[in-house]
């Protein structure tokens, strides 16, 4: 049954699609192509730079990742605030929160150069020159980006989504680079323009639609910004240790050879996070503009694309682990990892898809908050016990996978207890065909030496699962 939708001149409203299949498919599709381009990035940067080089540069991508601290919640209180409204709504306040933003992130970039001064080590004070800037380029990127998502305008997001990742392939191609130095200052200047193109965009967007805008009822104050977003600043941040938190421990226990191993092997994640980037903004832009009652049964149809998209996707491993053999030979102690990381993914995915959805869009955001920082403690106690017994990386991984499956029945749990309509939620299902298809994935490779006989197991054990799932969300009107 199609959603109910508020009006027709309320869909027309949006940028957008009135369902989400449209959406899913364009922002989707454009996340995807940037994957493809961090791909790219794994084959050809640790071929540039040697083993150390790059694994000074992964631990900084996974510091990079955090430069969200520096906004203290004020992008993720106005997209709260942004959701379901108009564009022509939120380019006005775009203007107001961007201003603001770029005041503090200024002031961080001048405060780390001052500090930078007493960093004797060059590489190390590039470094923390690069995080400045990249909080202030990524932090002005996601804020366009939050508004565009907000207004429906997907085709933009996802050009601005694409971008940072393809000009700094562009540029490893083109000029290969030799020098960890080079490879940051490439790294800055992709997100920089980034930004500029997202800033462009949302005030395109938004000016089309100015005379579609209403002056809010409820002021556009800074505080109140930082109280609304917080929780979830906060709930993002943990689910990002959650998701970096294994690594975080491996590079503080292990020489940087093989921390490069492992950030190797993580590089998988870069499809869990695309895909929960994708799913996740689409859903929550439009599920708020539903009744509440009916976002719960809309957010569960995103478990049966996750699992299809999941058994679909594995079928490339036993190629993708072919071409690291025949490529890069330094790198294939690595696999193991790569496939105890790859059984936690749809399970991490659907978490933050369809179950920390619900409580976001339901307004429960301090429940999402403590799931979370559930999830940040299961990894950091079982990772950590794993490192300090010891233990070879792949059987760290495959305790940061199995945090994230507990992480997941914690999370349906909550759903089911607090949001209305939860109970109705097929996780337990999600969660067995998600199993067996990781478990088709483990078979087939064990079954054989030839990555073309791996591929065929596995799509004929795991036909049945993922088949099903794809059948079902076939059926939703998407």
């Amino acid at each position: 049954m199609r959603p109910k939708i508020a009006s027709d001149d309320t869909a027309r409203a949006w940028l957008g699609a009135p369902m989400p299949g449209r959406d899913v498919f364009t922002f989707g599709g454009a996340l995807l192509i940037a994957a493809a381009f961090s791909a790219v990035q794994v084959f050809v940067l640790p071929r540039r730079l040697d083993v150390a080089a790059y694994g000074h540069y992964r631990l900084f991508l996974v510091y990079a990742g955090y430069v969200g601290l520096l906004y203290f919640g004020v992008v993720d209180g106005a997209f709260l605030r942004w959701a379901g409204r108009r564009p022509g709504a939120i380019g006005p306040e775009w203007r107001v929160v961007l201003r603001w933003l770029l005041v503090v992130q200024l002031g961080v970039v001048a405060a780390a150069l001052l500090a930078s001064l007493a960093i004797a080590d060059l590489a190390w004070r590039l470094s923390f020159i690069a995080l400045a800037a990249c909080a202030l380029f990524i932090n002005s990127a996601t804020l366009s980006s939050f508004a565009l998502q907000s207004a429906g305008d997907f085709r933009n997001a996802g050009r601005a989504a694409v971008l940072p990742n393809g000009l700094f392939v562009v540029f490893v191609l083109v000029m290969p680079p030799r020098d960890l130095s080079i490879v940051l200052a490439a790294y800055v200047a992709s997100w920089a323009l980034a930004a500029c193109f997202g800033a462009i965009a949302v005030w395109r967007a938004t000016r089309a639609h100015a005379r579609d805008g209403q002056s809010s009822s409820d002021p556009l104050v800074l505080r109140a910004l930082m109280k609304s977003g917080l929780p979830v600043f906060g709930a993002n941040l943990a689910a990002g240790l959650t998701q970096s938190a294994d690594r975080l421990l491996v590079g503080l226990a292990v020489p940087i050879s093989l921390f490069a191993q492992y950030a190797f092997a993580s590089t998988v994640m870069v499809a869990g996070t695309t895909a929960t980037h994708a799913l996740s903004r689409v859903a929550l832009s439009h599920a708020a503009r539903r009744p509440t009652m009916e976002r719960a049964a809309f957010l569960g149809g995103f478990f049966s694309l996750i699992a299809a998209g999941y058994g679909a996707g594995l079928v490339l491993e036993p190629l993708f682990e072919r071409l690291v053999s025949a490529s890069l030979p330094a790198y294939v102690p690595s696999l193991p990892i790569l496939r105890m990381l790859l059984v936690g993914i749809p399970f991490w995915v659907a978490t933050h898809v369809v179950l920390v959805g619900a409580l976001q869009s339901c307004g429960f955001v301090r429940r999402q908050l403590l799931v979370e920082l559930l999830g940040v403690t299961l990894v950091i106690i079982g990772c950590g016990a794993c490192l300090v017994a010891h233990q070879p990386l792949w059987i760290v991984a495959a305790v940061a996978s199995g945090a994230a499956t507990l992480t997941f029945g914690a999370a349906a749990t909550v759903v089911r207890r607090t949001v209305p309509g939860g109970g109705t939620l097929p996780s337990v299902l999600f969660a067995l065909t998600a199993a067996s298809q990781s478990g088709a994935l483990l078979f087939a490779l064990r079954s054989s030496d030839s990555w073309q006989i791996q591929s065929v197991v596995y799509a004929l054990v795991a036909a049945a699962p993922t088949w099903l799932v794809a059948r079902h969300a076939g059926r939703r009107d998407w």
